[in-house]
């Protein structure tokens, strides 16, 4: 499946340069969004490079975290804020805040506001996971429709309401997910038989889950 992608157009050229070479992209649009850097259909994607992290979500200058994150979860169906860099590249920089303190606004985001913080390493990196998260929310997985309760709320966190579209995976499966792995960051960084150890996961449904996020599907 291939997608169209709206740019900010206060984004630097290369990244619409690269979206546009993302094998996956069918069509790029560079206009001014009311919120976020990257929309793909109902998803909205916000980049930040560490220091621009740092300093929106925890400095005295620059723009509100908080205020950009809650803007774009009432514009979107699905909200990520997505990180050009890793947690070295956070932990590395020179500032006056503590590395714990930076993986807790992390959590407390995530948690907090059902919008997943997500290190992507770099620039492409992140390109390709934006575009996956797009695809994978306007896929239908399967022709049958979901019974009503398969999902959880969209009160719900984010995280766990995607916890909740891996097939085979009821709202208390999900919930049981989410409390392990808050993020879909650890939930990469799981291995099958972690997956195996948890309460009513067996292998099989342990290897749907492991291959959720990395699928390319059909």
């Amino acid at each position: 499946m291939r997608v169209a992608v709206t740019v900010d157009d206060r984004e630097p050229a290369g990244l619409v340069e690269a979206v546009r070479s993302h094998p996956d992209v069918i069509e790029v649009t560079v206009e001014r969004l009311a919120t976020g850097d990257l929309a793909i259909d109902s998803v909205g994607i916000e980049r930040k490079t560490p220091r621009d992290y740092v300093t929106s979500a925890m400095g005295r200058g620059g723009s509100d975290l908080a205020d950009q994150v809650e803007r774009m979860a009432a514009a979107y169906d699905h909200s990520y804020v997505l990180l050009e860099g890793d947690f070295a590249d956070l932990e590395s920089l020179r500032t006056n805040v503590s590395p714990a303190s930076i993986r807790g606004s992390m959590a407390s985001i995530t948690a907090r506001q059902g919008v997943p913080v997500i290190p992507c390493t770099d620039r492409t990196h992140l390109i390709d996971f934006a575009i996956r998260l797009g695809r994978k929310h306007a896929e239908n997985p399967t022709n049958q429709q979901l019974p009503v309760g398969s999902v959880p709320s969209r009160r719900e966190p984010t995280t766990k309401r995607m916890y909740g579209c891996i097939e085979g995976i009821g709202p208390e499966l999900a919930a049981t997910l989410y409390d392990r792995y808050p993020t879909v960051e650890a939930l990469l960084e799981a291995r099958i038989d972690e997956l195996t150890g948890i309460d009513g996961i067996g292998p099989t449904r342990a290897e749907t889950i492991h291959a959720a996020f990395r699928d390319d599907g059909p």
